[in-house]
């Protein structure tokens, strides 16, 4: 049984992530028991697609990667609502989520002495710093789910502010 447990961004304006791996399946939480959602995802056999949903039936999206050594690349949400992801590395993972206007960039760093996956996603002065502790847990999985969980705090940001 594998884990990922950390923070993206800070105490205050950012959002906790625990989720555990066991065989092909992963679930967990990112965000409070009140106001996070759940993550539900499987890793096919083979170890090339990761796919499953983060939030619930209802209010969610889904997650379809296909994943290759050392790249990801997929999308989250629907065609018509949804972003791609795309991130490339074993120990430094680099990447983007969203188009290349409206987007972030992903710049991680996997620590395999600590079990620690760290950097940042966004940029310098507007964006979130990663810091996960995985244990028996692919770092290139948990760099996507560094990303969606971003995201999901991207959006519900800027609908708190009104959509701005």
């Amino acid at each position: 049984m594998g884990k990922a447990a950390g923070r993206i961004g800070g105490a205050f304006g950012g959002y906790s992530i625990e989720c555990t791996r066991e065989g092909n399946i992963f679930h967990g939480r990112l965000g409070g028991k009140v106001s996070g959602n759940d993550i539900n995802l499987e890793i096919s056999a083979e170890g090339n697609h990761l796919w499953g949903r983060v939030g619930g039936e209802v209010i969610g999206k889904d997650l379809n990667m296909a994943l290759e050594p050392g790249r990801a690349f997929g999308r989250l949400g629907g065609e018509t609502i949804g972003d791609d992801i795309s991130l490339e590395g074993h120990e430094q993972i680099s990447g983007r989520v969203g188009g290349s206007i409206v987007g972030f960039d992903c710049n991680l760093k996997f620590i395999a002495a600590e079990g620690r996956l760290q950097g940042r996603l966004g940029g310098t002065f507007v964006g979130a710093d990663v810091n996960l502790d995985l244990v028996d847990f692919p770092p290139l999985v948990a760099a996507v789910l560094a990303c969606v969980v971003y995201k999901i705090y991207l959006e519900r940001s800027r609908a708190a502010k009104g959509g701005r």
